[in-house]
């Protein structure tokens, strides 16, 4: 049988409730959706646009229409459909109706029509009666029935599905105005759900459009959402599910993990999201939890190899070795190679001193292309078999490949430590002078520093060792000059941050002393001296609520720290003198 098509034109309206006019356009569109996969029968919605009359006016869209029997054959043939059908819903207090008319687009002639009368709480009905009626007029056989649900549920669903057409529509020129659409559609969703938690249409939207967020980036736009849905249905396994993904995404693992377990608890997760929830559970620093969730992925699991990588690293993290070293043996051999993994087995093997098997591992894993801080292990380990050659082999390969950051920093260092043992020895003496040498010391000590830089002008820690004597002499400017090198050497290095943001301090360039001494915060957190320093910058900004959240924090740190309390009581004056209590 030749596959019919009908041109849907959106439903008109005419009823003292301005919402009737939602109603009625999506009740054309889900009688759309309820064809989709209809055998005999394609349903086109039509999309109706209003011309301007001069080239300078916009045009717009129309939402709904009841054109008559000649229009909507012209509509139909547009779309290149056999017919074309029209609708009215009439909605005055207890007068209600849906009335439709299918019409031949090639008689352009009405051929059905329908008026169906709707009771009180009756209008889900209507879309079925509507549906049943256009497949019998067309004799093909009639969709499969739509879930059952309440009337406010069912005209939750239609605000809900007009507000999401309202949103697409703004995405490109009001994305504010989009966001605010897609909010309302969500409550109305919610709220269709509350009318009747069977309605698994409202769920179903609800949470694609929760999902949708994680693309659009406004996840916590949807987790009170989400709760809500779940608490209204505990069973919704999806529901605790994304759930867990927007509190994850949103900075709350600890609740990200309850939703995951309940979830679980629903419907087995995935391997693959076990070891996610291990991870969530580690950033919670719940590590035994995560430990029984890793265990449970056996051998023959995709993630078999995750899981076992990460058992290796929990168990490093509490120091037994030997745990570590069996579970990243077993993530090495379990199928697919992986150069992170060879590294940290690598790692493990050379604490425990077996520098053949470090050294062995170390070239696999840079045969699988691991990271260049692989490239210096093996140059470490290269040098305790007494291979110094082959190491400083190795090292210049990595500068050549990587001549800034940390790892270059250590490479350098090594390298001065195999081929110039006397320089190493002599940046050595002169740092400790920098740091704590008498006053006649710190000259001896720059002329000893400026000699190692001659011969090794790259060695981040000469440098640095003049910046903490030119800022023990006073000397701001030659402080800067040497520190900012030390970070055109190693960019994220938190002593050099530190103490440049000190010195610009003192320089009064507080605002680039706050870039400095955050950035420096934010490596060392634990460091409360490096903290409280962040804070006394903030105060001296005028910064006060920047300036206590970081001194609180310092304090919680080290609470018998006399600089930080010190800190802290500056604040406290400052805080009375503004009238703002602390």
């Amino acid at each position: 049988m030749t596959r019919r098509s009908v041109a849907v034109v959106p439903f008109g309206a005419r009823s003292s409730d301005p919402r009737a006019g939602a109603w009625g356009r999506q009740i054309a569109r889900r009688l759309v959706d309820r064809f989709a996969d209809h055998g005999s029968l394609e349903l086109k919605p039509v999309f109706l646009i209003a011309m301007p009359e001069a080239a300078s006016d916009a045009g717009y869209l129309v939402f709904g229409s009841t054109p008559d029997t000649s229009l909507a054959a012209q509509y139909g043939a547009s779309l290149g459909s056999t017919h074309a059908l029209v609708g009215l819903l009439r909605a005055n207090g207890d007068d209600r109706a849906l009335d439709a008319t299918l019409v031949d687009v090639s008689a352009s002639a009405a051929i059905a029509t329908l008026a169906w009368p709707i009771a009180s709480g009756a209008l889900p009905e209507a879309e079925t009666a509507l549906a049943t009626w256009l497949a019998t007029s067309l004799a093909a056989d009639i969709p499969a029935a739509a879930p059952a649900m309440t009337e406010p549920a069912y005209v939750a669903i239609l605000e809900a599905m007009d507000e999401e057409v309202n949103a697409t529509l703004l995405a490109a020129s009001d994305p504010n105005g989009a966001g605010e659409a897609r909010a309302r559609a969500a409550a109305r969703y919610l709220e269709a759900v509350r009318s009747d938690p069977g309605s698994t249409v409202a769920e179903e939207r609800l949470l694609v459009l929760a999902a949708e967020s994680l693309e659009r980036g406004d996840e916590a736009a949807f987790v009170e959402l989400l709760e809500d849905l779940t608490a209204i249905l505990p069973k919704s396994w999806r529901g605790h599910y994304l759930l867990g993904e927007l509190r994850h995404l949103t900075g709350n693992p600890s609740g990200a993990v309850v939703a995951f377990e309940h979830a679980d608890a629903l419907h087995r997760l995935r391997d693959a999201d076990s070891v996610r929830l291990a991870e969530l559970y580690v950033d919670a620093g719940a590590e035994a939890s995560a430990r029984s969730r890793l265990r449970r992925i056996g051998p023959e699991s995709a993630e078999y190899a995750h899981a076992q990588d990460m058992l290796g690293i929990l168990a490093a993290r509490q120091g037994d070795l030997d745990a570590a070293l069996g579970a990243f043996e077993r993530a090495a051999d379990s199928g697919a190679k992986d150069g992170a993994v060879l590294t940290r087995l690598a790692q493990v093997l050379a604490v425990k001193g077996d520098v053949a098997g470090t050294i062995a591992r170390y070239r696999e894993a840079m045969a699988l292309g691991a990271p260049v801080d692989a490239r210096l292990g093996l140059a470490r380990a290269l040098a305790a078999a007494g291979e110094h050659d082959a190491a400083a082999a190795e090292l210049d390969a990595l500068l050549r490949i990587e001549p800034r950051g940390e790892t270059a920093a250590h490479a350098r260092r090594l390298l001065v430590g195999l081929r110039r043992r006397d320089l190493e020895e002599r940046l050595e003496h002169a740092g400790r002078a920098a740091v704590g040498g008498s006053d006649v010391e710190l000259a001896d000590a720059r002329t000893e520093l400026e000699q190692v830089i001659a011969a090794e002008p790259d060695l981040w820690e000469a440098h640095f060792a003049i910046g903490l004597i030119a800022r023990r002499r006073g000397d701001a400017v030659g402080a800067e000059r040497a520190l900012t090198r030390v970070l055109d050497l190693w960019p994220e290095q938190p002593d050099a941050l530190h103490e440049l943001g000190v010195a610009l301090l003192m320089a009064e360039r507080t605002d680039e002393a706050i870039r400095m001494l955050d950035r420096a915060a934010r490596l060392r957190p634990e460091d409360a001296g490096y903290v409280a320093d962040a804070g006394f910058a903030q105060l001296r900004a005028g910064n006060l609520p920047a300036a206590r959240e970081r001194l609180a924090l310092a304090s919680e740190l080290d609470a018998a720290d006399p600089i930080t309390q010190a800190y802290l009581n500056e604040l406290a004056r400052v805080e009375a003198m503004a009238g703002r209590p602390n």
